[in-house]
């Protein structure tokens, strides 16, 4: 059982002595109203007696009282009167029980024999007062009877004297019941005042104690830091402040038996070697990595020289100045030797050297991971060739060392990216590689070949005398033009060379390595698989170049460009029914330059994908605003040139649905032109692409048809509506006729498709008539319409609507 219920429980049998002692005093207050009655009851009774056996109290003076026992009479109206005047029942019998006198007439003369104890009787015979209860018919619960006996003069019993008290009794009793209420009302809040208060007392002991109790668990399962309240007097407020105390200690002891655990776990674990040495230099302490690198157990360790286990670990070494670091090579028991870094730290006591803790680390990875790191920064990880950084490094020495003359060669391999694109990038590395080994092999031992990235690389010749400038070119070039087989196919791959044959003279390997460059993009300018020197005019050529590049990156942001519309003419009506966006750059300085003057270098610089988004959305909100204003006059579609860096983004579907969104052009109203070759760089991914845009609404037409390779095949996979006729098909078509059934092929290969077909190119009237003879339904060309503004465009067409 616990404290609170031992607790409860004693306040319970307070309470219920409480409750007893109530019980007790109602009980006695009923007794003594009981017992008051029966007194009061026999006075009456026996006042009653003196008058029957004496007479009344005379009323006036002289008058002598006559007995009332002999006069039934006079005694029948003195009972009658009580009656009715005082509610006293009284019965008056003579020595034999014979009613004399009774409230109720008709029972005078008759036996008394409702008292079946023979109380009456009783006390008769031996005068003595007794109560009774009266059962009988008339009163089936009774009624109370108090008798006593009637003695006459010389003290002669005469009878007996019957009172019924149940009427006093019961006054004596109703005076009696706000006593008793009093009584039970003051037990009961006694009761409940002792039950509250011993909940109250007890719950505020067992919460007390409980809360010592917890912490009293908590510090037995390792929490030392639990506390308890110890505000108050009492024992258990000093059992609190004891305890208190005893977790205070405990903790204390605790945490330094921890410390200690967690400093030998630490040095145990560490995954460094750590070592003490005393002030006679031996090992006094090792743990298991010490062990480790050394290739010694601990026990071994322990009591040896630190000077046998670690060379010039000398704990005075480190001075009062402070720790010292060193590095060596360490031999193992085994006869291998390990690379160990070690930090002596000095222990000293004032100003002598007790002496020191070593902590030793095992580098013999970390310097190979550190060399391994260094050749990786210096060299090309696909061919193991020399880097850039590691090329240019050896070029800067070989500038400042050198007296003899030095070679520069800048080699970019011709056709990688069409052999990258077919083959896969695992044919394209396997490629490189076997490029490198070929380059290696062809120059002199002491020459450096170097990997610059992608297909580039750089040969430093040293020195550069007159054989190697003679003959190294024609070599390298004739080494990487022959086959090699990638992946069981012939891939045959050729070189442009630019040359810088006196590096010595530059002051920066940078500018070499940059002139040379140069001089590579001047032999691809030149047809390729050849060999360019450098010059100052390639130089000049190089500055003018990037020259343009800035300028013309500066008009796609100034708004530099222009757009031109040429149209294109239905051969049946002669009426303008689309129209081809073309692009034109307003050069401040030259003027107004035509696509062929700066395409090719937007798309070397990057920027054809910016000059193809602009023309794009200028031609849908040009032919938008063209149609809203003269929906009679106005074309109905236009084409526009898509390049390849556009045409490659994944994201030109969702380029072309903003744009049409923000235009408001109908779909159909867009024909985006691509080329033959444009197409074939990567099908699958061009295909889907192409679909979507189909998909939109918006129609695609194959530029400058037949120039390219494939066509007939790709015609069968590429999603398109539009075939362009090239221009160079309209050369020589007057007055040829293999010329002319080739374009009438063309005609009907594009017709039997299901597609339109456009002849693009034409110049004179003759090549017009010839090619509407044949059916073509398209025409475009100068003769059919210059490209001019639109608005120029606008008024040439309202014009001819007028004429």
């Amino acid at each position: 059982m616990s404290v609170r219920q031992k607790l409860l429980a004693g306040y319970l049998v307070v309470a219920a002595l409480v409750a007893l002692v109530g019980a007790m005093a109602w009980r006695i207050d009923a007794d003594s109203a009981r017992q008051a009655a029966v007194t009061e009851a026999e006075h009456i009774a026996q006042g009653v007696g003196n008058d029957v056996a004496f007479g009344l109290p005379a009323d006036t003076l002289g008058e002598v009282p006559k007995p009332l026992f002999g006069d039934g009479y006079a005694l029948s109206v003195y009972l009658q009167r009580l009656h009715k005047m005082q509610d006293r029942d009284v019965v008056v019998v003579d020595r034999d029980q014979v009613v004399l006198g009774d409230a109720i007439p008709e029972e005078v003369g008759s036996r008394f024999d409702n008292d079946r104890g023979d109380e009456v009787g009783a006390t008769i015979r031996d005068g003595r007062t007794r109560t009774f209860i009266e059962v009988s018919d008339d009163y089936p619960d009774g009624i109370q009877q108090a008798v006593v006996p009637l003695v006459g003069a010389g003290g002669v019993t005469l009878g007996a004297v019957i009172l019924e008290y149940t009427p006093l009794y019961d006054e004596m009793l109703q005076s009696t019941r706000h006593t008793q209420l009093g009584i039970a009302a003051a037990c009961t809040a006694g009761v409940l005042l002792v039950l509250l208060i011993g909940w109250l007392i007890a719950r505020t002991l067992t919460r007390r104690i409980g809360q010592l109790t917890a912490a009293v668990l908590d510090v037995r399962n390792g929490r030392y830091t639990r506390r308890v309240d110890a505000t108050g007097r009492d024992e258990i407020t000093q059992l609190g402040r004891a305890f208190n105390d005893m977790a205070e200690q405990l903790d204390r002891s605790a945490r330094d038996i921890l410390a200690k655990e967690y400093t030998d776990a630490i040095l145990a674990s560490a995954g460094e070697g750590i070592c003490g040495v005393d002030e006679h230099n031996r090992i006094t302490f090792a743990n298991a990595a010490a062990a480790r690198i050394t290739g010694l157990s601990v026990d071994e360790l322990l009591d040896q020289d630190a000077a046998v286990v670690l060379p010039d670990a000398d704990p005075a070494a480190g001075g009062p100045r402070g720790p010292v670091q060193r590095e060596g090579d360490m031999p193992a028991p085994d006869g291998s030797r390990t690379r160990v870094a070690y930090t002596v730290s000095p222990i000293l006591r004032g100003e002598r050297s007790a002496g020191a803790v070593v902590l030793l680390r095992d580098v013999t990875r970390q310097r190979a991971l550190e060399e391994q790191l260094r050749h990786q920064a210096l060299h090309d990880e696909l061919t193991g060739l020399p880097n850039r950084a590691l090329f240019t490094d050896r070029l800067e020495q070989a500038m400042t060392r050198s007296q003899t003359p030095l070679g520069v060669l800048f080699l970019d391999l011709d056709g990688f990216k069409r052999v990258n694109d077919s083959l896969g990038h695992g044919a394209g590395d396997r490629l490189l590689q076997a490029t490198a080994e070929r380059l290696l092999s062809t120059v002199r031992a002491g020459d450096t070949v170097a990997r610059f990235g992608g297909d580039e690389f750089g040969i430093m010749l040293d020195p550069a005398d007159g054989e190697i400038v003679a003959g190294l070119p024609a070599r390298l070039l004739r080494a990487l033009e022959e086959p090699l087989l990638i992946d069981g196919r012939e891939v045959a791959v050729s070189a442009s060379i630019g040359a810088v044959w006196d590096a010595g003279r530059y002051a920066d390997a940078d500018e070499v390595v940059r002139n040379a460059d140069v001089a590579m993009y001047a032999a691809k300018s030149e047809g390729k698989a050849r060999c360019q020197v450098f010059h100052e005019e390639m130089h000049v050529r190089l500055v003018d170049r990037l020259e343009q590049e800035s300028r013309l990156r500066l008009a796609v942001e100034h708004g530099e460009l222009r757009l031109h519309l040429q149209p294109i003419v239905a051969a049946d009506t002669g009426r303008s029914v689309g129209v081809e966006a073309l692009v034109r750059w307003q050069d401040p300085a030259l003027g107004l330059r035509p696509p062929g003057a700066f395409l090719p270098l937007a798309e070397e610089a990057g920027l054809s994908a910016d000059i193809d988004r602009w023309v794009l959305r200028e031609s849908c909100r040009t032919l938008r605003q063209w149609q809203d204003e003269e929906p009679e006059q106005a074309p109905d579609w236009i084409s526009v040139n898509v390049a390849a860096p556009l045409l490659e983004s994944p994201g030109l579907p969702d380029l072309v649905t903003e744009v049409l969104r923000d235009t408001g052009l109908r779909p159909e109203a867009l024909v985006l032109e691509v080329t033959e070759t444009t197409l074939m760089r990567d099908v699958a991914a061009t295909a889907p692409r192409l679909d979507r845009l189909r998909a939109l609404g918006v129609r695609v037409a194959i530029d400058d048809f037949g120039t390219g390779y494939s066509s007939l095949g790709y015609l069968r996979d590429i999603p398109a509506d539009v075939l362009k006729i090239d221009r160079s098909f309209l050369d020589g078509l007057v007055g040829s006729g293999r010329h002319r059934d080739l374009i009438d092929a063309v005609l009907h290969l594009g017709l039997t498709l299901g597609l339109q077909v456009v002849a693009e190119g034409i110049e004179d009237a003759a090549q017009l008539s010839e090619l509407v003879a044949l059916g073509c339904p398209l025409l475009q060309g100068f003769h059919c319409g210059r490209p001019v503004p639109a608005e120029q465009l606008r008024r040439q067409s309202a014009a001819m609507v007028a004429q």
